[in-house]
């Protein structure tokens, strides 16, 4: 209130120590022009904000579904950890151990037809 009521004085105080101000023609058509410019600017800066407005919608959407993903495949990531620890061989299931238990009697009987 105190704001609107210290412009009106200002206002009327530069409206009294101004005085009237008359334009040409010219500078009435030079301004109308400025001012439909104006305009046309303003409007083309609305639209680019609504665009821009709705690419931070969809913006904002998609990180959303990223970070879903993100702690998804952060769960994936423990489970498949846990999935190692229980799936890990066993002493039993050496490929050497069974690969040398297949090679020893191979050997042995080798050695045994070559002696008769």
């Amino acid at each position: 209130m105190m704001k609107l009521q210290s412009f009106l004085k200002i206002l009327l105080l530069s409206s009294i120590a101004v005085g009237q101000v008359t334009l040409s023609k010219e500078e009435v058509r030079n301004i109308a022009n400025k001012i439909d410019s104006l305009k046309t600017l303003d409007s083309l800066n609305n639209s680019m904000i609504l665009e821009y407005q709705d690419k931070v919608k969809y913006d904002s959407l998609v990180v959303a579904e990223l970070g879903h993903q993100i702690k998804t495949h952060e769960e994936t990531i423990k489970l498949l950890g846990k999935k190692v620890t229980l799936v890990k061989p066993k002493w039993y299931d050496s490929k050497f151990l069974w690969g040398f238990m297949g090679a020893l009697p191979a050997y042995y009987i080798g050695y045994f037809i070559a002696k008769l």
